[in-house]
């Protein structure tokens, strides 16, 4: 664990401001985003409490951050992320894992991790512990690199996801449902088929 905490801490993460237009854009990207894969599936809830794992500067709690839509939190082990996240964008923030901060039972409509689950020693406790924290009926969404994507197969061990510290796991649709199934998620959207080899999964706890 130390050794991932070094990691975060030399430079994984970068906090530098961005410019209006690049501002601009990850703002709209992050909106569909939301109204795509969150409130399409929780549109029966009239504010959504979202937690994001591994939340960094918190580009996509920023996008949201005035949607009447939203009450959101996010987490994160990098402490300079985290700083920009609060002091300079406003933002909700928590420094630790979900294992140290220890959140009520079914305290969330939905957790978001985006690029995280790779990068954890026991991704299984992770997942058990998401479902304890979030509600029955909501939704999990998690974005990994996907090893079965053609990037990944052609690439080999020189692909771009490959390699600790920073990546501990590999995922493909059916690997990770594997893990959901473990848990009593029901799997609403998977698919692998993007142009960066991102996995991304959609889930509902039941």
């Amino acid at each position: 664990m130390d050794e991932i905490l070094s990691f975060y801490d030399n430079g994984y993460s970068s906090v530098k401001d961005i410019g209006k237009i690049q501002r601009f854009k990850k703002n709209i990207k992050h909106r569909l985003f939301a109204k795509h894969n969150i409130i399409r599936y929780l549109n029966n809830i009239d504010k959504i409490q979202l937690l994001e794992i591994g939340c960094n500067r918190g580009d996509f709690l920023y996008a949201i951050k005035d949607d009447t839509s939203f009450n959101t939190l996010g987490i994160d082990i990098d402490k300079g992320a985290l700083d920009y996240a609060e002091n300079r964008l406003g933002l909700k923030v928590r420094f630790g894992t979900l294992e140290t901060i220890h959140f009520d039972d079914e305290s969330f409509d939905c957790i978001f991790a985006s690029h995280v689950i790779e990068h954890l020693l026991d991704p299984i406790s992770t997942l058990q512990e998401i479902h304890r924290i979030l509600k029955t009926g909501g939704v999990f969404i998690s974005i990994v690199p996907c090893v079965s994507h053609i990037k990944a197969r052609m690439h080999g061990a020189k692909w771009k996801y490959f390699g600790p510290p920073g990546h501990l796991w590999y995922f493909s649709r059916q690997t990770f449902a594997l893990y959901l199934n473990k848990f009593n998620f029901q799997i609403l959207f998977s698919s692998c088929f993007y142009h960066r080899a991102h996995l991304k999964v959609i889930a509902r706890k039941v």
